[in-house]
């Protein structure tokens, strides 16, 4: 067995494992509070989606705002009604999703778990620079990217590999939980303001129903995931 052939048979050990810790975190005490950074990263990852994607329509994106409870803002301007509209809506709830896939290739390797973290440090201080806007997204998200920056430089290879792909399995947990039910729901609460959910934005610039356009998002996503636990580990 050549050494790349072991390091991934790693790979997927710490894969596994980040799966069982993933499944036990919420029935553990103070499991909630453990898992609050991460689902603090899913939103950033959410709201950069919606943000990038008006970008790559030839929008602006404005600002980004995360709260302290988990909810977050993404302010865009430029994007015409429809099928563009309804993409910017898209690409905050397949975001995580699509991270999620790469942070679980990425697992392969130390190299590539490594540059990962060294990635995902300069996409946040970079968000944080330009967009986050809100007191409580510019500490969370600038400490955050700082803690990554120093793991891709001073963690273990394997300390690597591990950490990238339980950020990956947490993307699908919150694809299973959090964002399932969001994605069925029509409106929600954010900023003190009742707005369209995002599935609701697609319905309402798209036609058909809200739940139907979360089934097609939720099925896109769990795809995503399959397709990147079959690259890399087939």
């Amino acid at each position: 067995m050549s050494r790349t052939d072991k390091e991934q048979g790693n790979a997927f050990f710490l894969l596994i494992l980040a799966g069982v810790i993933t499944y036990f975190i919420p029935v553990i005490p103070f499991g909630n509070y453990i898992i609050w950074p991460f689902v603090i990263l899913t939103t950033f990852i959410h709201e950069m989606g919606h943000g990038l994607t008006a970008l790559m329509l030839g929008g602006s994106f404005v600002k980004l705002e995360i709260f302290s409870n988990a909810s977050g803002l993404a302010w865009n301007s430029g994007v015409s009604d429809g099928l563009p509209r309804a993409l910017v809506a898209a690409g905050g709830l397949v975001g995580p999703s699509i991270a999620g896939g790469l942070f679980i290739l990425a697992g392969r390797t130390s190299k590539w778990s490594s540059r990962a973290f060294l990635f995902l440090s300069v996409f946040m201080l970079t968000g944080v620079a330009l967009w986050v806007r809100s007191t409580f997204g510019v500490v969370m998200i600038s400490s955050m990217g700082v803690i990554f920056l120093l793991i891709s430089r001073k963690g273990k290879p394997g300390l690597h590999q591990f950490l990238i792909q339980f950020l990956g399995v947490q993307m699908l947990a919150d694809t299973l939980t959090h964002t399932f039910s969001y994605l069925f729901t029509g409106s929600a609460h954010v900023g003190g303001q009742t707005r369209h959910s995002d599935t609701g934005t697609i319905a309402e610039q798209l036609g058909g129903p809200y739940w139907l356009w979360g089934a097609v998002i939720f099925a896109f996503c769990i795809f995503i995931f399959f397709f990147s636990l079959r690259r890399a580990y087939r």
